[in-house]
């Protein structure tokens, strides 16, 4: 039985991996990590014998770590892990280049995946948009639009950035946020905000006279839970290395 390390443990999403574990036949939940500020440290998590906690002195005893929190504390958790050896998942977005860089420096100890989007739905349609982007050979353009709830922190999305990156090919320039004239070699990026929609996504193929549209929308935030738990169990044996979702998923 792996036993999993849950960082952002109250969250909005992460009190879903802490769901998905309840009920999960391969995975237990080892550690709920919250802020020093939740209402809920030192309570007990329902089903368990645990206690939520602050410290991450938690997650030594985990074979696997899940990270749902800010950027500045998905990369302290990511320094931690590379000391201690633990495989972590991080599921924050919006990290600056300083915090990447220390999470890069975590995955040369530990095997680290970053998963903008914890979602089996989401990783399916990265796949997708690789496999339109190649069978269409430049016919199309590709616009890609993501709507999330008022209160995420960054935009574009990272599974918006991260489905640029499916269609994006040499030559080609992503744009966030376009004013003017479209040029031929550009994929725009438009981010809507607003309610509490958990994210829907659809990268558009733009033709003469016809056009495709690939769409995947959360309805419910514990698919992210569900899938975050299934990325987690394939990240344990893995080498240190950043591994992406794709590799998870395929390998």
């Amino acid at each position: 039985m792996i036993r999993v390390g849950v960082v952002g443990a109250s969250g909005r999403t992460g009190s879903k991996v802490v769901e998905a574990l309840s009920v999960s036949d391969g995975a237990v939940l080892g550690a709920a990590i919250v802020s020093q500020g939740s209402s809920r440290l030192g309570a007990n998590v329902p089903g368990t014998q645990l206690q939520y906690s602050a410290s991450l002195e938690a997650l030594r005893g985990c074979d696997v770590a899940i990270e749902f929190s800010t950027p500045e504390v998905s990369a302290a958790v990511a320094e931690k892990c590379g000391e201690w050896g633990v495989p972590l998942l991080v599921a924050t977005t919006g990290h600056s280049p300083a915090q990447a860089e220390q999470i890069n420096a975590a995955a040369r100890e530990v095997a680290i995946a970053v998963a903008p989007n914890t979602s089996l739905g989401a990783a399916l349609l990265a796949l997708a948009v690789e496999q339109v982007r190649d069978a269409a050979r430049g016919a199309f353009d590709i616009e890609v639009m993501e709507i999330h709830h008022r209160m995420k922190r960054d935009a574009p999305s990272g599974t918006a950035r991260a489905l640029v990156n499916a269609a994006i090919v040499p030559g080609q320039e992503a744009v966030f946020g376009r004013e003017g004239l479209r040029r031929s070699h550009e994929i725009g990026v438009s981010a809507l905000r607003g309610g509490d929609i958990p994210g829907d996504h659809t990268v558009y193929f733009l033709g003469e006279g016809e056009r495709l549209e690939l769409t995947h929308r959360v309805h419910d935030r514990r698919v992210f839970g569900a899938g975050a738990v299934v990325l987690a169990r394939r990240l344990v044996g893995r080498p240190s290395g950043l591994h992406s979702v794709r590799e998870l998923l395929l390998t």
